[in-house]
């Protein structure tokens, strides 16, 4: 029994230390976004439902291109950083905090390109990606709450 109960009390702190990366991106994206050269931009559940309204509302879209939006249905909040013309100095420092905040992170994905490097950082669960964190320490931070429906995307996409 007291095994289990250790289990469980092990598993319930690894979810609530998760659970708390993605807000303590945003807050370091909110700490940083009045520096110079650190560029913002954030949609809420309001700008992103009026984006869908606007996309749907598309005559030229078909069907398969409309179940590719509603992938995208339960995304709470987009914010997006770029700080590539930031001070060399606080750009080094904002990094480390960022790498601090993502490692034990999982890694999804990580896509190198002639030096570039993005990581992608998310929870994977039921067939949807949860809260991802796309990083590219040269200069750019995608924060996205919510999720997708990986499933749907992917059978779209063999289609």
């Amino acid at each position: 029994m007291k095994k289990i109960v250790f289990t469980l009390i092990l598993l319930m702190t690894t979810v609530l230390v998760w659970a708390g990366k993605p807000a303590k991106v945003q807050n370091l994206i909110n700490q940083y976004r009045h520096h110079d050269g650190y560029e913002t931009v954030s949609f809420g559940p309001l700008g992103l439902s009026l984006m869908r309204t606007f996309a749907l509302s598309d005559d030229d879209l078909d069907a398969e291109d409309r179940a590719a939006l509603h992938a995208f249905d339960k995304i709470r909040r987009i914010c997006i950083l770029d700080f590539e013309d930031a001070q060399e100095e606080v750009k080094a420092r904002f990094v480390g905090k960022v790498r601090k905040i993502l490692d034990g992170m999982e890694l999804i994905l990580e896509a190198k390109d002639e030096g570039s490097r993005l990581s992608i950082y998310g929870e994977d669960g039921n067939g949807r990606m949860k809260d991802c964190i796309l990083f590219d320490p040269d200069g750019t931070l995608i924060c996205v709450t919510g999720s997708v429906n990986m499933e749907q995307l992917m059978s779209l996409a063999n289609d």
